[in-house]
């Protein structure tokens, strides 16, 4: 009788130990497969597959011919538009579409901008997406600064940045388009990062918008 509780005993410890068991193999099946992938770097696909398969997540925008370079001849023109894009996304429509209001600014300086040959090759012509990327509200570009420091909070920007500015009348962030090391850069407000860019080439004479930077808001 001794014995055969002995092993009554032996096999509910062993059964009580299950979920125990259970729960800490859930716990580490997780950090196992961080620490060791099941697939090589590019997923097992073929070289080159990679990077076609990435692309097709990207949302994919029309492109826009926003007009000649002459339009936006004088320093602190500029010229508002709204630009296409298209998610994939599983809809009936498969696709979501929105729109993007968006805004080019003639400078009177050149600046190395990432949406012109990738910030290679120095441009006086910046485009930006209009849609704030604090919260996601439109922001106006303001040719005249005074009018940024009576509509938009008070603030008063220094002797070298009282030009034509980009202002958020929502929360009040201020940018400046023309800064010559970060074209966008936040002068004021909330704001985490510059506003989203466009871009662009010129063909022909005509400023062609080809894509947005990715991960805006839209």
């Amino acid at each position: 009788m001794a014995e055969r509780g002995v092993n009554r005993r032996t096999f509910l410890r062993a059964l009580s130990a299950i979920p125990v068991l259970g729960a800490l193999a859930a716990f580490a099946a997780p950090l196992l497969r961080y620490l060791k992938p099941n697939l090589d770097p590019g997923l097992g696909l073929p070289e080159g597959r990679l990077r076609s398969l990435a692309e097709m997540d990207l949302p994919q925008g029309e492109q826009l011919a926003l007009g000649r370079v002459e339009e936006l001849a004088e320093p602190w023109s500029s010229r508002i538009f709204v630009y296409t894009q298209r998610y994939a996304q599983y809809t009936p429509e498969q696709a979501r579409v929105a729109t993007i209001p968006g805004v080019a600014i003639r400078l009177p300086w050149k600046v190395s901008f990432p949406g012109f040959k990738q910030g290679e090759e120095p441009t006086d012509i910046v485009i930006f997406s209009r849609i704030c990327p604090h919260l996601g509200c439109i922001f106006n570009y303001v040719p005249n600064w005074r009018e940024v420091t009576a509509g938009y909070g008070g603030y008063v920007p220094p002797e070298e940045r009282r030009h034509g500015l980009m202002a958020c009348p929502c929360h009040l962030s201020i940018y400046d388009p023309a800064d010559r090391d970060r074209p966008g850069r936040v002068l004021s407000g909330p704001a985490p990062r510059p506003p989203y860019y466009f871009t662009y080439e010129i063909r022909d004479g005509v400023i062609v918008i080809t894509s947005a930077e990715p991960g805006g808001i839209a």
